[in-house]
């Protein structure tokens, strides 16, 4: 059988795979290199160093440095593309005729480029970019970000055209693998890789609730502080709250309540304990965009989900979660879980629903489609 090499360009260095978009190139490469193709990867580096892991698993791997700067935010085309544009990646690209990954609209800037040369070209729509940029600055305090944030929206809506030269768009969600099906006709939904094999959730009971995220960045620590200052202040029952990097302000705000305790900069193991043990997972989202990566966690590893709607919209995961569509039902929604038992019927179900979200069975739909 003839060898299979596909080239990734990614918009980061995805080792450590630590946070939402490297998660899903880490473990795509992954689950590639298992079925046996060779990737040949590209990566523009910014605060990561170089990674003998990757180099392991690839078949080759380059670095390129990312650019920054006032001047490329004063150009045409979205900052996250044109500080992505390198010149020795054409040669390392355009020499042989194997296929194309770009992870991200961040790393099209070659697009048009492997078109010419007849190269068989896949984007992975990690959102929809504008969209995601445009919520951003709706939310953002400082005035400076804000204006970047509105600006490089509107650059993204425009650039998103040039995605018709894609051969494929891999959507990571359904919805929004319908929205770019609807605009270019090439869509086709590829969820989420992430890191985890089997369901391992346990049957019974946990005696607290969870709530975990990337605690540095805003949505996830606000999300968190409206729901201690509202709904959570009127419970007593445990809950933990676990991520990275909480700020000072953070960690203030939530001294004054007793019954929360905060985990921060939990390692791998230690807050799959905890996502395991919790009896009820507190997953909340102001943005329905891509897919939560700690809503597969906490699928795949807890036991029951209390969601907002916007975490599963666009999954097709809802039916797997308690569903909370108001603020007046939710400490109602909380205390019903907290008594009912997890159980091995509803773990059966999960195994069964979450067979089209393994990370084997994407790496067989992109080999489809690349080969």
């Amino acid at each position: 059988m003839q060898a299979k090499y596909l080239h990734i360009v990614s918009f980061n260095i995805p080792f450590p795979a630590d946070y939402g978009g490297v998660i899903d190139i880490y473990y795509k490469i992954k689950a590639l290199h298992h079925a046996g193709v060779h990737i040949i990867l590209h990566c523009f580096e910014y605060g990561r160093q170089t990674s003998k892991e990757l180099e392991d698993l690839c078949f080759k791997v380059y670095y390129y440095h990312r650019k920054s700067g006032l001047n490329y935010f004063l150009k045409t085309d979205p900052y996250i593309v044109v500080t992505r544009v390198s010149n020795s990646m054409p040669n390392n690209i355009l020499k042989d005729s194997f296929p194309v990954l770009f992870e991200g609209i961040h790393t099209t800037g070659m697009l048009n480029r492997c078109k010419e040369a007849n190269k068989k070209t896949i984007v992975r729509a990690h959102n929809i970019e504008h969209d995601y940029y445009h919520k951003l600055a709706r939310t953002e305090k400082n005035l400076f970000k804000k204006l970047f944030l509105r600006t490089e929206s509107r650059k993204l809506k425009h650039y998103e055209g040039k995605l018709e030269h894609a051969d494929f768009i891999l959507g990571i969600a359904k919805h929004e693998t319908t929205y770019f099906s609807g605009k270019f006709g090439n869509a086709v939904f590829v969820p989420a890789f992430h890191r985890f094999d089997e369901v391992t959730s346990k049957p019974g009971n946990g005696d607290y609730i969870l709530f975990h995220g990337n605690l540095g960045v805003p949505e996830n620590s606000e999300a968190f502080l409206e729901m201690a200052r509202g709904s959570l202040s009127k419970t007593t029952i445990p809950v933990v709250v676990a991520g990275k990097n909480p700020s000072k302000r953070f960690l203030k705000k939530l001294a004054r309540y007793t019954h929360i305790r905060i985990v921060p900069n939990p390692s791998d193991s230690e807050l799959d304990k905890l996502v395991q043990n919790a009896h009820v997972n507190l997953l909340q989202t102001s943005q329905a965009t891509g897919i939560k990566l700690k809503l597969m966690h906490a699928l795949f590893a807890g036991r029951h989900c209390l969601v907002n709607p916007q975490m599963v919209e666009g999954t097709g995961l809802q039916k797997l979660c308690c569903v909370n569509k108001s603020d007046a039902d939710f400490i109602n929604s909380l205390e019903g879980l907290m008594q009912t038992p997890f159980t091995d019927d509803q773990i059966t179900e999960r195994k069964k629903a979450l067979k089209e979200y393994s990370n084997r069975a994407s790496a067989e739909k992109i080999i489809r489609i690349i080969h």
